[in-house]
């Protein structure tokens, strides 16, 4: 079963400072200002006047409701749930509010968002969702458009521009996005006992890339007892893991936001596919899974069978912490060999939203920013990175220090039902069932299908 992220960011007046000048001239106005004597003595910096903030509106001490599909209430010992609890009582006595948090089971979130607007009372002011529910839910008219609300905003640019949804309207609201957040694990014991340059040599080289991650991963399939059967691949992983990874390193999308069409069978794409299909059943450089796509690569990796494994940073702590067996690295996923940079997709994202109908959204907008710790969150993942990655080197790799990583932007199929269509086909051909040019010939229309039909407001309920 594919596995989920939590993905877990003035106005300002100077009227009165004018109305003070003005008032306190000293000659009403009437008698001319003396002159100031000559002096040699070099002019004084005056350092500008501050104009303060504008007061916070007075929310009259109403609860504000933040909604996820978990518990996030602070209430750990950690530095950050404290700083967290902190930000929340700055943020109630500002506004006079209660910020209270909702844990809403995943899947009737969209449909308790809805139905609450259709009845003129919102059950949040504040809603986590993934982007496929995003989707349905903005052309039915559900959310809060935000752009208004984000003059002077923290949250950068590029996250707020990722933040539309279907045009130019901005629906959702993020704090950042990192550059980097997938790429490849390597076994360095494999390596160093082959005599092969492993994949962070290869980076460091700038000679990592589809035909230097095949070579090794040729020369690093073999069999170790001499039985005649392989004992040890070069890699193994899910194929919708390998397809979605491939097809970014190609420059392909799977799907385009911009113009709301399937793009996987595009020449990018296809060529990304041919290779998956190649690495499968020409090279037979991937180990076949026994049963569980998800689970078994990342556990034939943790036990030094495996040299190369695609994966996410964000499933290292309950897939590979405690349980590798050998030294082990990060690197960024290979470069298609025209590519001129790395690439990382962004496939999925979840975000906030301000459902339609609740009162005082700028407000509500400014309290959410507040809530979030802008500050550290660099350095709240590079902390966390030091506990789960085994050396700095791999930690600047997944920190992106050399900004080597471009993030893909503008492909977001989540919750679409395109990727379900493409993933079939793919678990097919790994099993030499059907060719690419073939498999995605016969899913590219449905896959359309499933994204208008989303996009026109009909959201999926819950998938098994």
């Amino acid at each position: 079963m594919k596995q989920m992220k939590k993905m877990k960011p003035m106005l300002m007046t100077a009227t009165a400072a004018l109305m003070i000048l003005s008032g306190c001239s000293g000659n009403g106005g009437n008698t001319p200002a003396t002159e100031a004597p000559a002096t040699d003595a070099p002019a004084a910096t005056v350092a500008p006047t501050e104009v303060p903030e504008a007061p916070a509106p007075d929310l009259g001490g109403r609860e504000i409701r933040i909604s996820h599909w978990w518990d996030a209430t602070p209430v750990g010992d950690s530095e950050a749930d404290e700083l967290a609890r902190e930000r929340i009582k700055k943020v109630e006595e500002k506004y006079n509010v209660k910020i209270k948090y909702l844990n809403t089971e995943y899947w009737s979130t969209s449909e308790k968002l809805s139905s609450s607007v259709l009845a003129g009372d919102p059950f949040a002011e504040i809603v986590r969702l993934p982007d496929g529910f995003i989707w349905g839910l903005t052309n039915g008219g559900f959310l809060t458009p935000l752009n208004d609300y984000l003059n002077n905003s923290r949250i950068a640019p590029d996250v707020i521009e990722a933040m539309k949804f279907g045009g130019e309207q901005v629906y959702g609201l993020e704090g950042w996005y990192n550059a980097n957040d997938s790429g490849m694990y390597y076994n360095k014991r494999i390596f160093k006992e082959a005599g092969l340059q492993d994949p962070q040599q290869l980076m460091d080289a700038d000679n990592w890339n589809w035909n230097t991650m095949l070579d090794a991963a040729k020369k690093l399939t073999v069999d170790n007892n001499g039985d005649g059967k392989v004992d040890q691949y070069g890699l193994a992983g899910a194929h919708y893991i390998f397809s979605e990874q491939l097809i970014a390193s190609n420059g392909g999308l799977i799907y385009e936001e911009a113009t709301k069409k399937v793009t996987f069978d595009s020449p990018a794409a296809m060529e990304a596919l041919n290779f998956e299909y190649e690495l499968y059943n020409t090279h037979k450089v991937v180990k076949e899974n026994e049963g569980n796509d998800w689970e078994d690569p990342a556990k034939y990796f943790a036990e030094g069978n495996i040299a190369m494994y695609p994966g996410g940073l964000w499933e290292i702590e309950g897939r590979l912490t405690d349980k590798m067996k050998d030294e082990w690295g990060y690197v960024y996923f290979p470069k298609a060999p025209n590519a001129t940079s790395y690439s990382d997709p962004l496939g999925q994202t979840a975000a906030y939203v301000i459902p339609k109908g609740v009162k005082d959204a700028e407000a509500i907008v400014k309290i959410w920013e507040e809530l979030q710790d802008f500050d550290n969150w660099e350095a709240n993942r590079k902390l966390w990175l030091e506990n789960v990655l085994p050396d700095d080197t791999s930690i600047a790799n997944a920190m992106n220090e050399a900004g080597k990583v471009q993030r893909v932007f503008g492909g977001r199929f989540g919750g679409l039902g395109v990727k379900e269509q493409l993933d079939s086909v793919t678990g097919k051909f790994i099993k030499g069932e059907v060719t690419p040019s073939t498999g995605v010939a016969q899913v590219i229309a449905a896959a359309q299908a499933a994204a208008d039909k989303v996009l026109s407001g009909e959201v999926e309920e819950k998938k098994e």
